[in-house]
């Protein structure tokens, strides 16, 4: 397969020096750097110990966080994902992601709404009396500049939130040719970009339907199939046909898919079932590349019979991961366990009120004896914290003696 540039013949850097980057903010100041980096990613030089895609992500995107300056780079760094004679291509798209959504972790496993973003704009806005007379009551000159510039920072930021998401989103059209690339890993980066504007989904959805028929690369038609159509009802009886697909990557991807789609039948459950408790592996997907992370996350609330089958399943899951390679299966399952059996009790809740489990004193007595069997430094990510917030003794000697001290008591 090959794919053809729809802007061939025009400068990747065409009108970058026609953006006002000095007047513009990043992470670590003004953007006047921004044009330079893009130079240097376009002609492959390294300045440093961070080559300059890593250092332009940093400040344009830094944690997650949408810069004004991200926007304006979209147009260079889609021409450059466009263009055969660079290479890595899937850095480009990436980066596109980012820019559009911030961190895609964050919004597993239920998919990105940018009616939010939309939302939390037009509140300061709304807001703009109650602001203005909250700086007029400032105790004197100092604490009403704070607060002037406090407020429009929010303005900033949420503005630079709401443009980014557009932005990508208008170069989609030019984008979905890359679905038809040499590349599996450019297929698969581009499908996840696709995946993340549920108001597209009137034309990505068939897109990324015809794309998962045709793909012949497992890990990018799963990539496709577990992002492109969550939330989509229309795509349901295309998502159920692959839940007994031979390819394992399908069936997975499928069961990912169906729980966002309210699909929790048996069939959906042995998959993450199968997943969760699973040997390890490294993957391409998401999130992070934890297939486990994600099919902790993704598993269904209800039926409540299979609730404890979700517990043991983690714990089985978490046994078998260690080392460094294993990182991210410990960290997105633990953090899915210990959310699940040790949420924080806050009014109007109860310690009882563990909706999600059958008997919350048995699931939190098998958490604490799968502690105790570990050696502290391999009590999984938010483990001593969860145990805290429940009185629950973080020192291992005690765990098995004292059990679970319910609070309250």
């Amino acid at each position: 397969m090959t794919d053809s540039d729809p802007l061939a013949g025009l400068d990747d850097l065409a009108g970058l020096d026609d953006v006002p980057c000095a007047q513009l903010p990043h992470s670590y100041g003004t953007a006047e750097d921004v044009p330079g980096r893009l130079r240097a990613i376009r002609a492959g030089v390294r300045e440093g110990s961070y080559p300059p895609m890593a250092q332009l992500a940093d400040r344009i995107v830094h944690q997650g966080t949408r810069s004004q300056a991200a926007a304006h780079t979209v147009p260079v760094l889609v021409r450059m994902a466009l263009d055969p004679t660079l290479v890595n291509r899937r850095r480009f798209v990436g980066l596109l992601v980012a820019i559009a959504i911030g961190v895609d972790d964050n919004h597993l496993p239920n998919g990105y709404d940018p009616r939010e973003d939309r939302a939390h704009l037009e509140g300061p806005r709304g807001e703009a009396d109650v602001r203005a007379r909250w700086i007029a009551e400032a105790a004197d000159d100092e604490q009403r500049a704070q607060r002037e510039g406090g407020r429009a920072q929010v303005l900033v930021d949420a503005e630079a939130v709401v443009r980014c998401h557009s932005a990508v989103r208008e170069a989609l059209p030019v984008l979905d040719v890359l679905l038809s690339s040499d590349s599996a890993e450019l297929r698969a980066e581009t499908a996840n970009l696709i995946a993340w504007f549920p108001e597209s989904a009137a034309a990505t959805v068939p897109l990324l339907q015809a794309f998962v028929a045709d793909e012949v690369s497992p890990g990018a038609a799963a990539t496709g199939l577990v992002l492109g159509l969550l939330g989509e009802p229309a795509a349901v009886p295309f998502v159920e046909r692959h839940l007994d697909s031979p390819v394992v990557e399908l069936r997975r991807a499928s069961a990912f898919a169906s729980t966002r789609l309210g699909i929790a039948g048996p069939a959906v459950v042995d998959v993450l079932t199968g997943v969760v408790a699973g040997p390890p592996e490294k993957t391409g997907t998401i999130p992070s590349g934890s297939y486990r992370g994600l099919a902790a996350m993704a598993w269904p609330k209800r039926p409540k019979a299979q609730r404890s089958q979700r517990v043991d399943a983690m714990l089985t899951g978490l046994a078998g991961c260690t080392g460094v390679e294993a990182f991210y299966d410990r960290y997105y399952t633990a953090q899915t366990l210990f959310t699940l059996v040790f949420r924080p009790v806050e009014p109007p809740h109860s310690v009882d009120d563990l909706s999600d489990v059958d008997d919350p004193s048995d699931v939190q007595q098998r958490v604490v004896r799968f502690l105790a069997g570990r050696d502290e430094d391999g009590w999984p990510s938010g483990a001593r914290d969860a145990l805290r917030r429940w009185k629950v003794p973080t020192e291992g000697s005690d765990l098995p003696v004292r059990g679970i001290v319910r609070a309250g008591r």
